[in-house]
């Protein structure tokens, strides 16, 4: 390697590190904001609130994995801006026409799902669903688009307000004794959320005005692999994630459904988040250096470390002290579900792990073995309703173990596929 290479590598390292602890940035303070508030909110709403805003997240990860039919994961790859430009603004209109598609089957089919589930008026949560269906497909593929322009940034600044609008509306509307406070307060939050971002993207990165039907057409037939290819594996991984809540609303009552929830949403969440942000930007790393036929064994294997430390370090703590924690901090009520989180850590410390690797797959170009994860892990929790029997607790254990193989096996498969991409360079 010469000078000017070693130069370039540098360099290239430097901007990388610097993209991660941006993003990282606004992703710690935006968790740290409702963190630092939630032995307030603990206090203001009970278990069956957040039994029924659990149940709202679940649904609401799945309808938005596939909003814009996954077409917004693709707006990182044209060269040309002029196309990824029109696949924006098709993947929007996608979103458009999923929320009307989202509205009539929720419509026809909530109050069929409340004579199974063991929470009342879920025909309530329809309002809301639609409306995030909509606001956060939009988001989806704007936040693709400053991803493309590596607006990192803006990223994290748009993340730190969305935190910042959720937890005011939640504070605000439990101190008010707002039923659905939880609900309302997370819809409100989106809501200035997605028209920050869409404010950001038109001062600073703004699509063209013209919308060219050809060229818009032409865009979603380039990259037609993605909704044919990856929108179902997606959906699939979505209801996947989501099963642990709708298992629980069907076999357990109100109470340890909240308690279920309220430990998932002060574990899971953060977590996700920063998966999510990790697997942004090692996607675009990982994207631009296969574009380029690099290596990327090193970024991977370091990744890998440090999540794998961090993870048991986190699940460690979790399950030694989660219950005096949750009671101390966040009110004697919750000590039960600090006792859950010691159980259900083992499961999400495992996605810490796999679910932003498993998004190098997809920067690799395989696409078809991404499909194997989604398939794999439904496949297991297809099982699960067989020891519906089994006490609460010993069923999350067994949810948790789930979680544990099935990302150990994407983190496995990751692995395997970059190796042999790493012989192909050899080759070359």
């Amino acid at each position: 390697m010469n000078g000017s290479q070693a130069s370039a590598q540098g360099r290239g390292e430097s901007g990388f590190l610097r993209s991660v602890a941006t993003l990282f940035s606004g992703t710690v303070l935006a968790q740290a904001i409702p963190f630092l508030l939630a032995p307030v909110i603990a206090r203001l709403y009970n278990a069956e609130q957040f039994a029924t805003f659990g149940t709202l997240l679940a649904v609401f990860n799945i309808l938005n994995v596939v909003a814009a039919g996954r077409y917004d994961q693709a707006i990182v790859l044209p060269k040309e801006k002029a196309q990824a430009g029109a696949l924006a603004k098709g993947a929007i209109l996608l979103v458009a026409g999923s929320t009307v598609l989202a509205a009539a089957i929720l419509t026809g089919f909530s109050k069929q799902l409340e004579l199974v589930a063991t929470l009342p008026d879920l025909h309530l949560l329809t309002g809301p669903l639609v409306a995030l269906t909509f606001l956060g497909g939009v988001q989806l593929v704007l936040l693709q688009w400053l991803l493309r322009n590596r607006a990192f940034p803006v990223i994290a600044r748009q993340k730190v307000l969305q935190s910042v609008a959720v937890t005011g509306f939640t504070l605000l509307l439990g101190w008010l004794a707002w039923r659905n406070g939880l609900v309302t307060g997370y819809v409100w939050g989106w809501l200035i959320y997605t028209a920050a971002t869409c404010w950001a993207v038109w001062r600073r990165f703004p699509l063209d005005k013209a919308w060219d039907p050809a060229a818009i057409k032409a865009a979603l037939r380039t990259y037609k692999d993605w909704p044919l290819h990856n929108a179902w594996p997606a959906l699939l991984n979505a209801v996947a994630s989501g099963m642990a809540v709708i298992y629980m609303v069907a076999f357990f009552d109100v109470q340890v459904v909240g308690e279920h929830n309220f430990a998932r949403q002060y574990l899971l969440v953060p977590i996700s988040m920063v998966s999510v942000a990790l697997g942004q930007v090692l996607f675009e790393r990982t994207a631009s250096r296969v574009r380029e036929r690099l290596p990327i064994h090193a970024d991977l294997k370091k990744t890998t470390w440090a999540l794998t430390g961090l993870a048991v370090l986190i699940a460690l703590v979790v399950t030694l002290f989660g219950e005096p924690l949750f009671a101390t901090i966040l009110g004697e009520q919750w000590r039960y579900a600090g006792h859950i989180a010691g159980v259900l850590i083992w499961g999400y410390a495992a996605q810490l792990v796999g679910s932003p690797l498993g998004s190098q797959l997809i920067a690799m170009g395989k696409v078809k073995a991404a499909m194997l994860f989604p398939v794999f892990f439904a496949l297991l929790l297809a099982l699960l309703p067989l020891f519906r029997h089994l006490p609460a607790v010993r069923f999350m254990a067994l949810l948790s173990a789930t979680e544990v193989l099935a990302y150990g096996g994407y983190t496995a498969l990751v692995w395997f596929h970059a190796r042999r991409y790493e012989r192909s360079l050899r080759h070359l």
